[in-house]
């Protein structure tokens, strides 16, 4: 009986530090990408997102759809100053789930047809 209240009391402790994920602190605001060799500034509204890179100019416009606090699906809508034509892109999904928050960095997993990765980004304003 001691053992299971022992249990009990490290269980609530545990679950009491862990830290909570604070999805909505990130869906709007200005953002760079937590490694260093990605240049692109990016700036989120409720429904935009614009990826500047400022060593290329290529510009990212993406409209951003919430499915829930942790969840969107952000459709590309133009892409500016690339110097291929990557039109095809247009109108495709990247469907994005926020896995972790902390202080002012956020992980998060990105799916479409093309790509499956986990990137981390930090929260600049």
């Amino acid at each position: 009986m001691k053992n299971l209240i022992l249990v009990l009391i490290l269980n609530l402790t545990l679950n009491s530090c862990a830290q909570e994920k604070k999805c909505e602190d990130f869906k709007t605001g200005k953002f760079v990408y937590a490694e260093k060799n990605r240049p692109e500034k990016i700036v989120r509204t409720d429904n935009l997102q614009i990826e500047i890179n400022s060593e290329t100019g290529v510009e990212i416009y993406t409209k951003i759809e919430w499915k829930s606090d942790c969840e969107y699906v952000m459709t590309y809508e133009k892409i500016l100053n690339h110097p291929k034509d990557i039109s095809s892109v247009i109108g495709k999904k990247i469907y994005v789930e926020i896995l972790e928050t902390n202080g002012n960095k956020i992980r998060v997993r990105a799916k479409s047809d093309s790509m499956d990765e986990k990137i981390e980004f930090i929260k600049t304003e």
